[in-house]
């Protein structure tokens, strides 16, 4: 990380503990460090990402947040790291938050040590700067002060706006008075974004609701102002050149998919303990569903006290975590029920009807899958879909479940929005993920290396299964990717491939092993299984994953040990992950579309739309433009057939042009031209649907940050701005 990259900029470092696998929580897998440090992240989204900032209106940034522009820079960071750090490493602006007694003393022996002038703020009593004592005014002089001390790193420009920084740099209280505020995990990101916009919220009262009905009113009244106030925020030029923030967030916590009698131990303690864990396992609504004997001892025993104490740390840390995403983006928040935990049951049994080698087991795939939909359309409810329907933009989804099923108009969620997904278990990996990054704007020429690591042996029939399918379109993109395929047959060899690559795109072309049955997922090399999350620290991991192999992403996976969750640990932005087992030459024809796509679409695609284009967006029509050739396949004839062409050709021109009728069109095509009923053809297009290949695949991470970009969209703006202003003046 350079963080002296931008001097003006200030960043607020969560200084924690030293947790090791022991101290992590028992549901989810948070640090005992993140606990003590909740008032901080509640505080955050208040503070200005940089001096210059509250310079410019609370809308100006809005923009700009909204654009992916000028992030709040927060980050954990150990105080042994923090140890290992000189002061010259450190940027001018630096606040270190602490909330542990022997992390504060450690923080202040190490700012004498080295002379630091960092500002500890804590709330320890006599360490540091008293978290009550911290203001605005505090930061703003602190940093000031900084910028003076290092006026000799700044040029011009940064000395002109570190002048103008000097004004006061509280904006103007505007009270929300429409809006009553109801203090719950459930509303407190849409509350954080709220602030972070710069209105003061009425003082809340603790939110208790008698109904399910409740719960979900204050959820949908508290996206609903976000996204209202987003939407007055209007339309901008520099949103052409940034990262589209969510047009929703949709959030549910989980559980480890374990059994706890480990954790608890085979005594009557255990057995207390394990009675309290079952009540979170089997909770399906936000509304307490317990007996008046159960919530007793829930509240008053010495093991409900303390199971239901971990479980509210843990909630609060990740609520927190993601409301200041929501306050970076300025995006609504939309907490789903966790009914929605539930479908595991009915995943597992269609993971194994799709598992399974008998065509008669295979016949219920239609059934089971609808099933999973209708479970998710419950569990979710009409009124978050309603609302979730009313959005536009990107939706992240944070949730172990496959919420990119859930059903919209007769298509998965996923195939009629572009959906990217951070798994929230285990929970240190989701905060990581939470964390601000920086976006990768980068030309579509960044993607011209291309690694390919095949590790089939030498007997598998799938082993050229991937070389055969690029080879046929060979001609679509050898002018523009540099492709190098390696073939791999120990561990050794795969590091090295990984650790030799500089480009930033790899595919794995191989074997995967799910874990339905096994703590952990893996990836096969030659005749070894490799758990991926012990090479960390091993790898130079490439931004872009691809994994071209079975259950990466396992839908009945029993623990979070995923191969997708693994390569996001080692360091990947983004994975594209299969919740299921892939056809081996359908897979192969994915990726070698893909990288058809990657040399013609993206540069194509930037002139077309006038503005940047992610990477969400390159996979998410990728996925579309796939469904509709497992449609037509299943419906008309096969590639090469008039039929064929004719359909695949106006599909992919409605996905590509973001047509939002493109299923329906071809839903309509096919009753045509088999001479069905519209009702009959949704049938028989929904059996492909719950069949196909194209809805196995998950885009793990932050794949919206990933910006393709060139020098034409600034141009553009300029020049528009530029008329503009002459147009005013005339």
């Amino acid at each position: 990380m350079q963080l002296w990259a931008d001097p003006l900029r200030i960043y607020y470092f969560l200084i924690m503990g030293e947790d090791d696998w022991n101290d992590m929580s028992p549901f989810q897998g948070f640090g005992k460090s993140w606990f003590p440090l909740h008032w901080a992240m509640r505080g955050l989204c208040t503070m200005p990402g940089d001096i210059s900032e509250r310079a410019s209106s609370p809308e100006q940034i809005a923009i700009q947040r909204i654009a992916g522009l000028r992030p709040l820079m927060w980050l954990p960071l150990t105080v042994s790291a923090l140890e290992g750090l000189s002061t010259a490493e450190l940027p001018p602006c630096c606040v270190l938050f602490s909330g542990e007694p022997a992390v504060a003393a450690r923080i202040d022996e190490w700012q004498q040590k080295n002379g630091s002038k960092a500002l500890h703020v804590t709330v320890v009593e006599g360490k540091g700067l008293s978290v009550e004592n911290f203001d605005l005014g505090c930061l703003r002089s602190y940093c000031l002060g900084r910028l003076e001390e290092e006026v000799g790193r700044l040029n011009e420009g940064q000395k002109d706006l570190v002048a103008r920084a000097a004004a006061d740099w509280k904006w103007p209280d505007v009270p929300l008075e429409d809006y009553e505020v109801k203090g719950h995990n459930v509303t407190i990101p849409n509350h954080m974004a709220l602030a972070r916009l710069g209105y003061t919220l009425k003082e809340s009262a603790p939110f208790a609701a008698e109904t399910e009905e409740e719960y979900t009113t204050a959820i949908l009244e508290s996206a609903v102002s976000v996204a209202l106030l987003r939407r007055g925020i209007g339309d901008h030029d520099v949103f052409a050149l940034g990262a589209p923030a969510p047009g929703v967030i949709l959030f549910e916590p989980a559980l480890f998919r374990m059994s706890y009698r480990r954790v608890a131990g085979n005594t009557p303690e255990g057995a207390a303990f394990r009675k309290v864990f079952r009540y979170f396992q089997q909770q399906k609504l936000l509304r307490p569903s317990v007996n008046r004997e159960n919530m007793n001892f829930l509240t008053d025993s010495k093991e409900g006290k303390v199971v239901t104490g971990i479980r509210s740390d843990e909630l609060l840390t990740q609520t927190f975590g993601v409301g200041l995403l929501a306050a970076q983006t300025t995006s609504p928040v939309v907490r789903l029920s966790p009914g929605v935990n539930h479908v595991f049951a009915s995943l597992s049994a269609y993971a194994r009807n799709v598992r399974a080698d008998r065509y008669e087991a295979r016949r219920k795939a239609t059934r089971l899958f609808t099933d999973i939909q209708e479970q998710l359309r419950s569990a979710v409810g009409d009124e978050r879909i309603e609302f979730i329907s009313r959005t536009s933009g990107p939706i992240k989804i944070i949730s172990d479940a496959p919420i990119e099923w859930l059903p919209i108009n007769g298509l998965p969620l996923s195939f009629v929005r572009d959906c990217s997904r951070i798994a929230v278990t285990p929970g240190n990996v989701m905060m990581g993920e939470l964390l601000p990054a920086q976006p990768m704007s980068i030309p579509p020429e960044a993607l011209r290396k291309v690694l390919i690591v095949s590790s089939f042996e030498e007997n598998d029939p799938l082993k050229n299964v991937l070389t055969d399918a690029l080879e046929a379109v060979r001609s679509s993109w050898e002018a523009v990717i540099d492709l190098t395929q390696v073939r791999v047959s120990t561990v050794e060899q795969f590091v090295s491939a990984l650790n030799e690559f500089d480009g930033q795109i790899l595919i794995f072309d191989g074997h995967g092993a799910a874990n339905a049955d096994t703590p952990i997922s893996t990836i096969v090399i030659g005749r070894q299984q490799l758990d991926v999350w012990s090479l960390r620290g091993e790898i130079r991991c490439p931004p872009i994953v691809i994994l071209s192999a079975c259950d990466t992403q396992g839908i009945d996976a029993t623990s979070h040990a995923t191969v997708g969750n693994g390569f996001i640990a080692l360091g990947a932005r983004t994975v594209l992950g299969t919740f299921l087992p892939v056809d081996g030459p359908r897979s192969a024809m994915f990726v070698a579309r893909l990288m058809h796509r990657v040399a013609e679409f993206i540069p194509a695609a930037i002139k077309a739309y006038e503005r940047s284009v992610t990477w969400t967006e390159v996979v998410s029509g990728m996925l579309r433009m796939s469904l509709a050739t497992e449609i037509i396949m299943a419906t008309v004839g096969f590639p090469g057939s008039a039929a064929y062409k004719a359909l695949q050709g106006k599909a992919n021109i409605e996905i590509n042009g973001h047509d939002s009728n493109w299923f329906i069109n071809l839903v309509e095509r096919i009753a045509k031209l088999r001479e069905l009923e519209i009702g009959a053809a949704q049938a028989l297009v929904q059996k492909v649907i719950a069949r196909c290949d194209a809805i196995r695949y998950t885009q793990l991470g932050n794949p919206e940050t990933i910006l393709l970009s060139d020098d034409s969209i600034v141009d553009r703006i300029m020049r528009a701005r530029a008329e503009q202003q002459h147009s005013g003046q005339g």
